[in-house]
């Protein structure tokens, strides 16, 4: 088949039928991803449970595709160019992600928030041994439901702003957005969630009471006489620097990276990462900083508390390694340390009993 040939039986395909035109720009949007799975779920999602199999075998038998080593479909060797040319002008559109914001937003829609917000953080690769699409289907179906993800997940592909693709175990939702529309997005993201978390009750009350300690603590040094003491020891001329190292609270603020609200707290010889969030995803809570002390303070204790070394089962650092504790005021604690800044956040958040989490 000549190349000329090839595109006109490919155009004239697309140009009769409305549904092959949207298959064609699959193959556009999944360069590469093309199993028969993945066309089918992206196809049904899109056109509203119609099946594309009948179009897949109209096209092998035109000559149009062929399947590949790993059971994908490829255009045949030698006419790339001219595939790849009529698929992209038949892929669809991207839909608004922004504006998918704001309207979840409006509507107070969490689980399609969360969701996004697990799409903008975790990259296709996925993480350790878990896919990309695996650890969103699990973090959404813990969180909210599997018949929420599964929804979200269709209104998302037939709204064109992500596609499923599948081959080899690589499994992911990607988003099919420009750079300047992703961070558009995680713009309007972190401001509903600043906007959102910084209304939270536990907000005021936990900042005037931590500047409080703070502040106790630099007088009770200055009264005691030690900030001489210490600015020789540890050479610093500054009182205030000195008396920083005994009492110090960084103030509250959005992490840009995981959308916490966030404050790191000197107490005496005991540090702390403060973190304020709405939910808190067994993804979240593996990768947020190792290397610090961290209370997660929640609207609510997250369902795998129970089956937190699960969690972590294949994590590095291991839960052993980790200092973190999980709070909802006025309710229930857990923790893996203790020391004596966590105790006082603690009774601060009016909680007396914290339950121990075996770092085993």
């Amino acid at each position: 088949m000549f190349p000329e040939e090839y595109r006109n039986t490919i155009l004239s395909l697309a140009e009769t039928d409305e549904d092959m035109k949207t298959l064609l720009g699959l193959f556009h949007l999944l360069k590469g991803y093309t199993t028969e799975e993945t066309l089918v779920k992206n196809f049904n999602a899109i056109t509203g449970e119609k099946d594309c199999k009948g179009l897949l075998n109209q096209l092998r038998k035109r000559g149009v595709i062929k399947i590949g080593a790993y059971n994908e479909y490829l255009c045949l060797s030698g006419y790339e160019e001219v595939f790849n040319d009529i698929a992209g002008g038949c892929s669809p559109q991207p839909g608004n992600l922004s504006e998918c914001i704001e309207t979840a937003a409006k509507e107070g829609d969490k689980a399609a928030l969360k969701m996004i917000e697990l799409l903008l953080k975790i990259g296709n690769r996925g993480l350790g041994r878990f896919s990309q699409y695996e650890i969103i289907k699990n973090e959404m179906s813990e969180i909210f439901s599997p018949e929420v993800f599964q929804s979200l997940e269709e209104k998302f592909i037939n709204e064109k702003l992500c596609v499923y693709g599948n081959r080899r175990g690589n499994e992911f939702l990607r988003l099919y957005q420009s750079e300047a529309e992703i961070n558009d997005a995680k713009e309007r993201l972190r401001a509903w969630k600043t906007n959102k978390l910084m209304e939270m009750p536990v907000m005021e009350t936990l900042e005037k009471a931590i500047v409080e300690l703070v502040e106790n603590a630099k007088r009770k040094m200055k009264f005691e006489g030690r900030e001489e003491g210490l600015a020789d020891t540890l050479s610093i001329p500054e009182s205030e620097k000195v008396a920083d190292t005994v009492g110090y609270f960084s103030g509250f603020e959005i992490d840009d990276a995981f959308m916490f609200v966030t404050g790191n707290v000197i107490l005496e010889r005991d540090s702390l990462y403060i973190v304020i969030t709405d939910s808190l995803s067994r993804y979240e809570v593996r990768e947020w900083r190792t290397d610090f002390s961290a209370i997660f303070i929640l609207e609510e204790i997250p369902k795998w508390i129970g089956k937190i070394d699960i969690v972590f089962g294949d994590a590095y650092p291991g839960l052993s390694d980790r200092k973190l504790a999980i709070a909802v005021p006025n309710e229930a604690a857990y923790s893996t340390f203790k020391h004596n800044l966590l105790s006082e956040i603690m009774n601060l958040l009016g909680i007396s009993e914290v339950t121990e989490i075996s770092r085993r």
